[in-house]
């Protein structure tokens, strides 16, 4: 499972998961299996990807509370202080017998106490569970080499692991 913080409902927004342009997961994660990016494909080729690979997504972030006017801002340090409803993370867990894994899919947690403390919560949930949990480098902003390596070694090689 992909874990994320959050989907941001606004205008022209994504269509699914990790689809804002400047978010390279649709790339990131088929290149593991050295497979074309899905970036620019329909939802319908990605949900065959998701099938064919038993992969899902899911947000901790289940509803928030923010101001007129400020809908578009999508900093993860400004939504931290904004959440109104945190998705029960756990419960989807306990409903997925067979989950081997969970990829938070961001490195650092500077400015977002809050979003830290869930992560930690459902780190320490998995490893109680003997499920992997890792954090990956985010998908956003761009795509690199080292990036794609850092996914490749953590999700199929499973030789990397970075700790919440």
């Amino acid at each position: 499972m992909m874990l994320g913080t959050f989907n941001p409902d606004i205008a022209a927004g994504p269509d699914f998961f990790y689809g804002r342009q400047r978010n390279f997961l649709w790339r990131l994660l088929p290149m593991c299996w050295n497979l074309p990016s899905l970036k620019d494909e329909p939802l319908l080729s990605k949900k065959q990807f998701m099938e064919t690979y038993k992969i899902d997504f899911a947000d901790i972030v289940h509803s928030l509370d923010i101001p007129e006017g400020m809908q578009g801002n999508v900093d993860d340090d400004f939504i931290d202080g904004r959440v109104s409803e945190w998705k029960d993370i756990i419960r989807l867990i306990n409903g997925l017998p067979n989950l081997k894994a969970i990829y938070f899919t961001r490195k650092t947690f500077n400015g977002i106490p809050n979003m830290r403390a869930q992560i930690t919560l459902i780190a320490n949930y998995c490893r109680e569970r003997s499920i992997r949990f890792c954090k990956l480098e985010t998908p956003a902003r761009f795509f690199s080499e080292a990036k794609q390596q850092q996914w490749i070694d953590t999700i199929v090689a499973q030789t990397t692991c970075l700790r919440p």
